[in-house]
């Protein structure tokens, strides 16, 4: 797709994105029913064996363990939320990005978490589909999980991830791909949401430099 498109409203008022190729989707095509009743996922989430290196928080009781074999911090970012951005290396020829972000703000309840979600989506993509909602206990606490794809200029990206309220405010461990390349993508990328956990906030800044330990060294006899 171009990334040359228009907003336009229908007779109704609903909003539409229309492409260079004449084609149209509708600005938000969430299924009411998806808003409307969030289900609770009874399975007990819990993060790889492999997500040994833990990330904490400045800003709120919450951390991510990664699998440092598979994700490699990156400065890429552009969220003003973002603590920790990071690249999967395990397959160049898949982009999957992880991010854990945090804010610090008044919300009540998960689900008016995602109205607040759905209202920043609202104002920064062209497109966007809300694929899937549920409650879910990851590592003990209990999450909003979002599905979710965008697009913008003229990208098709999808999204998942774990949302986690606290008393000061939220935090979130997602990752993305592109949509034609999600599949392949989405079970490294479900490993890495479901590092998220509570924890106490970081004192100190946290080194997230890190490399693969030296080989052993030989002794001479």
């Amino acid at each position: 797709m171009s990334s040359s498109q228009v907003k336009a409203l229908t007779e109704d008022g609903k909003e539409v994105v229309l492409f260079d190729n004449k084609t149209w989707r509708f600005v938000n095509e969430t299924d009411e029913k998806t808003l409307d009743g969030i289900e609770t996922n009874e399975t007990a989430f819990v993060k790889s064996k492999e997500s040994t290196f833990l990330l904490k928080s400045k800003k709120i009781e919450a951390g991510i363990y990664i699998n440092p074999k598979k994700w490699r911090t990156s400065k890429t970012s552009n969220l003003p939320t973002a603590e920790y951005t990071f690249q999967n290396s395990e397959n160049p020829n898949v982009m999957m990005m992880g991010c854990l972000i945090s804010e610090i703000v008044p919300i009540q309840t998960l689900k008016n978490l995602l109205e607040l979600k759905i209202s920043t989506l609202q104002g920064s993509v062209d497109y966007f589909k809300i694929n899937k909602t549920e409650y879910r206990t990851v590592n003990g606490i209990k999450v909003l999980f979002l599905d979710y794809s965008v697009n913008t200029k003229g990208i098709d990206f999808r999204y998942i991830g774990n949302y986690y309220l606290t008393e000061e405010g939220y935090a979130s461990s997602f990752a993305f791909s592109y949509e034609n390349s999600f599949d392949k993508g989405k079970a490294e990328m479900q490993n890495f949401i479901n590092g998220l956990v509570k924890a106490e906030k970081s004192k100190t800044a946290e080194i997230i430099e890190y490399t693969s330990p030296p080989p052993p060294m030989s002794t001479k006899k």
